[in-house]
């Protein structure tokens, strides 16, 4: 069995608690969500605007990767809510506007 030692996740998916079932004892482990899982620190940050600018910096230059799993038009919103609380989907579930 692969013990994890450090792990830095998102919610979504089952991926954080999967992960934090698979880190080594003594692993460091934080996420943006508190799932109550022993071992895993929640973070929690304001993002300012020096921030919020260097992530389009980063987006921008092709260095900030997310991925999509799904994308809906603005029109079919109620069917991405029922998709995102279904779960399942790999990865971020994107609405359209215009």
């Amino acid at each position: 069995m692969l013990l994890i030692g450090r792990v830095l996740a998102e919610p979504g998916g089952g991926l954080l608690a999967a992960t934090a079932h698979a880190a080594a004892p003594g692993a460091r482990v934080a996420s943006i969500a508190d799932i109550g899982a022993p071992g895993v620190t929640p973070v929690f940050c304001r993002m300012d605007r020096a921030d919020l600018t260097a992530l389009v910096e980063l987006a921008e230059a092709g260095e900030l990767h997310i991925r999509i799993g799904a994308t809906y038009p603005l029109e079919r919103a109620a069917e991405a809510q029922r998709a995102l609380a279904a779960g399942g989907t790999p990865g971020k579930i994107v609405i359209t506007v215009g």
